[in-house]
């Protein structure tokens, strides 16, 4: 199973640098890839995890309220396929998140 994610950071510079590292902190202890600047493909083995993915990044935006980061999770998923025009190597590592 996996999941999409993807944020914005109303920051600049270092503060900007901050709140996405704490951002991906969220997603640690989890296989991901990064297709674009702050959209990841999560896999995950179950909805608890999807859960405890959500209140970590939750806990992020709250810590840093009001109005600092955005973030949208996607459903889980099985299967399905991804198109798009990235560099050819992120497609295996896409493929393997997925499959």
């Amino acid at each position: 199973m996996h999941f999409v994610v993807s944020w914005d950071i109303e920051a600049e510079g270092q503060r900007w640098t901050e709140i996405n590292n704490a951002m991906k902190k969220g997603l640690s202890g989890y296989s991901w890839v990064r297709p674009l600047a702050t959209f990841y493909i999560v896999k995950v083995n179950s909805q608890y995890d999807w859960n405890f993915i959500h209140k970590n990044l939750t806990g992020v935006a709250e810590k840093i309220y009001p109005r600092k980061v955005n973030f949208v999770m996607g459903p889980l998923m099985s299967g399905g396929g991804y198109n798009g025009w990235l560099p050819k190597e992120l497609w295996p590592k896409i493929r393997e998140r997925t499959k």
